[in-house]
Order: C-alpha cells, then structure tokens, then sequence
C-alpha cells in the first residue's frame, strides 16, 4: 500500500517542477556579464525555483571599490530588465578583496523605475511570465 500512495506523490512532485528557462538563462548570462566587466571576481550566480514558483537569484561577487560595485549592479538591473519579464526575488552582495560590503541589494522595479529603465534599455522583455502591470 505505501508503494502505491508513494507512486503518485513521487509523480506529482516531478510535475511541480517549477524552473522556468529564462530566468536559467538570465543567470548565466548575469554571471558572463560581470565576469567580462574589469574589478569584478569570484562572481557565483545561484538560482533557485521554489515550489510556490517563486523563482529566486542570489548573486554575489568581489569587487575593485563602490564604484565597480554600482556598474555591477547596473549590469544586474539592465540583464533582469532585458532578460526577463517574470518577477524574481533577487539578492545581491558585492564586497571588496577584504570581504568588507560594499553593496547589498535587492533588485525590483517600483513605478518611477519604468520610465527611466525605458529610456536606457528599451522596453521590459516578455519572456517568460509578464507580471499583470509589471
């Protein structure tokens, strides 16, 4: 009898696979941007798909001083604007040689980001799950 309750638990939970490509996709390309970008290291991109579909990036890397630091956050932003139009909850650790912090962050857009993510990249990509309104 277990078997045959474990049978379709095993199978449900396949089919709860909640990875979605374009956020993969985004990561790899988020991590071979600040790889290519001078002062930044040791960048490690780790994505995780939770079963409530929440699909998260947790980016981290060492960097020269601030302002790498601020280009490599731009770098993040302009990558999930450009990449994806799903919403991911990301969080970003940018520290120097040291492992002081230099910048922690979490990446959303808010209202007043639209207009000015619009200017510089273009409208917001659809791939994957648009949020209603982004």
């Amino acid at each position: 009898m277990r078997r045959v309750l474990l049978v379709p638990l095993a199978l449900l939970l396949a089919a709860c696979g909640t990875s979605d490509s374009t956020v993969e996709s985004l990561a790899d390309r988020i991590e071979a941007d600040l790889n290519a970008e001078d002062g930044v290291s040791e960048v490690v991109v780790q994505h995780r798909a939770d079963l409530d579909h929440e699909q998260r990036l947790t980016v981290t890397a060492t960097v020269r001083d601030g302002g790498t630091a601020d280009r490599a956050l731009e770098i993040v932003k302009r990558d999930y604007w450009t990449g994806t139009g799903r919403t991911v909850d990301f969080r970003v650790r940018f520290a120097d040689e040291t492992g002081v912090e230099l910048r922690k962050s979490d990446v959303r857009f808010e209202l007043g980001d639209v207009v000015e993510m619009e200017r510089r990249y273009g409208p917001r990509s659809e791939a994957g799950e648009l949020d209603p309104g982004r």
